[in-house]
């Protein structure tokens, strides 16, 4: 697959050479739902709870007598039918996560990174050219390319793009060692360096299922 490079002024500059078993892979959704919802809950703390009557505070003497009050008998103000009582199958601290294959979450970003070819939504740049923080320099950049929403990506050590980028509404970067298909799917552009893709590339080569 032939597919363009382009500079930070929005100007092709050269064509290169996409992987097929990267970038032209079958849509699977199931693959791609799967994979995705497991990135959503291992996020989750599962720290939220609620008291159950043994937590509640009070509650050893009978709250009024048994019979002459015209109310329903009660044992316990830890009772859940009693005001500041507890709550009955409330949420405990549990544990989300779930386990995924890494050949499925290869697979999954694969085929993130097709759809994007696919709807001609993956830009790539021959070099950011960021040497400073300067968010005007990545919207200018943007703007050049079409694409006011995206996911940047890149392989430098340096922060200055990262930095530059992080208080543009609708716009985030990862390294591209961090690039996986929930984060590829979330934003309607992937701007992608040279470097960056080919070192995605390897890395995807390398686990093709």
């Amino acid at each position: 697959m032939i597919w363009d490079v382009y500079n930070n002024k929005g100007k092709k500059v050269r064509e290169l050479t996409l992987s097929d078993d990267v970038f032209n892979v079958e849509m699977n959704e199931g693959v791609l739902h799967s994979v995705v919802k497991a990135y959503n809950a291992n996020r989750r703390q599962g720290t939220v709870a609620t008291k159950t009557r043994s937590l509640v505070s009070g509650g050893g003497k009978k709250p009024f007598r048994q019979k002459g009050t015209g109310n329903a008998r009660q044992g316990s103000s830890r009772s859940p039918l009693m005001p500041g009582g507890a709550t009955v199958h409330g949420p405990q601290p549990r544990d989300h996560r779930e386990f995924t294959n890494k050949k499925v979450k290869n697979l999954a970003l694969r085929i993130a990174l097709s759809d994007k070819a696919r709807h001609s939504k993956l830009l790539v740049v021959d070099d950011f050219s960021i040497d400073s923080y300067k968010t005007k320099v990545v919207i200018e950049m943007l703007s050049a390319l079409e694409a006011p929403k995206a996911l940047l990506s890149d392989m430098t050590t340096q922060d200055f793009l990262f930095r530059s980028a992080r208080n543009i509404h609708g716009v985030t970067s990862i390294p591209a060692q961090e690039v996986n298909a929930e984060n590829v799917l979330r934003y309607e552009t992937l701007v992608i360096s040279e470097k960056a893709l080919k070192a995605l590339e390897q890395r995807l080569m390398r686990k093709v299922v």
